[in-house]
């Protein structure tokens, strides 16, 4: 497959040229969920909300986030404002979603902590610090090395098929994934909600039946020589042992 930058068209005539990552690297993890979207689609409205959960390094005082997240567009992950024409394709929502994280190393943290400890120490010529006075060191510390420290970004993308209410998610790591449907229930008004096997039954229009058997389904032992849950444990002269469940007054 070509890696070469893949066009967007915009519903307006204008075409993005993108970077191949995500949906539109040669190979993509994709996790599939499910959002029902508002029956009247105000598609300036949702630009708006957006716009207003967009990415943002910084919190309301200026200073860096630990963890930063929100919505960048799909064809530049350095524009963060909005209109119709970022978003809407046919019958796709498509954006971007940011995530950066900035760590301080706990030793790096420890050994800033001593310093200021000792050097406080001196001038106020005291043997001890109070539990406030280290308290105030160790949040100075951690925002001062979380200022110097470079933040790891993380880029995925999103595509929610307004007519067929699927959403497609570029990331599949747990933190990421979390982060995301906090943000996507933030800005759009409802949870997505993961498409697991029997919503997957649901989806696809077979009978009632079939998916009430699918919800009964058990996990089954596919590899020879595992332990089955269910049977009983075995005591040192191999004979089955059964373990009664024990009632925790």
């Amino acid at each position: 497959m070509s890696t070469r930058p893949q066009a967007l068209h915009a519903s307006d005539g204008r075409c993005y040229f993108a970077a191949p990552m995500g949906f539109l690297s040669a190979t993509s993890t994709i996790v599939r969920l499910h959002a029902k979207p508002p029956k009247n689609i105000d598609r300036i409205a949702i630009a708006d909300a957006v716009s207003a959960h967009a990415f943002r390094d910084h919190d309301e005082v200026g200073m860096p986030k630990s963890d930063a997240f929100g919505w960048v567009t799909m064809h530049d992950p350095l524009v963060t404002e909005f209109d119709v024409t970022d978003l809407f394709f046919q019958q796709y929502l498509v954006v971007g979603f940011r995530f950066d994280t900035r760590t301080v190393p706990s030793k790096l943290a420890w050994i800033e902590r001593r310093r200021l400890e000792e050097s406080r120490m001196l001038e106020q010529g005291v043997e001890r610090l109070s539990r406030h006075t280290k308290r105030e060191i160790k949040e100075d510390v951690e925002s001062t090395l979380l200022a110097r420290a470079l933040p790891n970004p993380k880029l995925f993308e999103c595509a929610w098929n307004l007519e067929t209410e699927a959403v497609y998610f570029s990331g599949k790591s747990k933190g990421a994934r979390e982060k995301f449907s906090t943000l996507f229930r933030e800005t759009f008004g409802v949870a997505p909600i993961p498409m697991i096997p029997y919503l997957a039954a649901e989806r696809v229009g077979v009978s009632d039946e079939i998916v009430d058997g699918v919800r009964e389904v058990e996990p089954s032992r596919l590899v020879p020589g595992a332990v089955d849950p269910a049977a009983p444990a075995m005591n040192g002269n191999g004979q089955g042992v059964l373990l009664q469940e024990t009632e925790l007054l």
